[in-house]
């Protein structure tokens, strides 16, 4: 589904509804690589509330379980199957989705930029390596990429080998579930972070 066909709002009013963020992430336009909330930003009701680990990758797993194609453009429901409940396509989208995470100016979830500690809506915080449990995440910053683009996936457990991660992964291959090496496939500016309203 695409955010032209999302119905009642158009699409000028659903980018405004984003704010800036959210809407570069969409359109894939270039932005500052650090983001703030705006002023008004405000908890969506019945999101962003306590969460458990197993709720987190039982939400993943809606998609995991149906993949989705990866797109910064096009949009899906999520667990709760409401069409007025979009979440985004890309990898910020899908972690947003699996952690329930939504505001008025991002509705469709947040961006591997404001899902991080620094990015303005204050809801991660950072971790070590050896405290990382299912539904915590490992991200990299647009900051922190030689590419300039940024990468967000959710932590599923060690196995042998690594760690089964759970990502909506660029190309084709889009929502999947695989062994990834620690901290991301060997690259160094991926660290790890927990929700701030996971409960264990």
């Amino acid at each position: 589904m695409t955010d032209q066909a999302l119905v009642p709002h158009s699409r000028r009013t659903f980018f405004r509804g984003l704010g800036v963020a959210g809407a570069a992430a969409v359109t894939g336009a270039a932005v500052p690589t650090v983001f703030t909330a705006s002023a008004s930003a405000a908890p969506v009701p019945g999101f962003n509330q306590d969460i458990s680990r197993d709720e987190v990758i039982e939400r993943a797993h809606v998609w995991v379980d149906d993949p989705r194609p990866y797109s910064m453009e096009s949009f899906d429901v999520g667990p709760e199957d409401d069409p007025d409940i979009l979440w985004r396509m890309d990898c910020s989208g899908f972690v947003s989705m699996a952690l329930a995470v939504r505001f008025d100016d991002n509705p469709t979830g947040l961006t591997t930029e404001t899902l991080h500690p620094d990015g303005g809506y204050g809801i991660s915080h950072s971790i070590s390596k050896d405290e990382l449990l299912p539904g915590d995440f490992i991200l990299q910053k647009n900051a922190d990429s030689s590419s300039g683009v940024g990468h967000v996936v959710l932590f599923n457990g060690w196995v042998d080998g690594g760690y089964n991660v759970l990502e909506q992964a660029y190309g084709a291959g889009g929502t999947t579930s695989r062994t990834a090496t620690y901290p991301y496939d060997d690259l160094p500016a991926y660290h790890p972070f927990r929700y701030d309203n996971i409960v264990d």
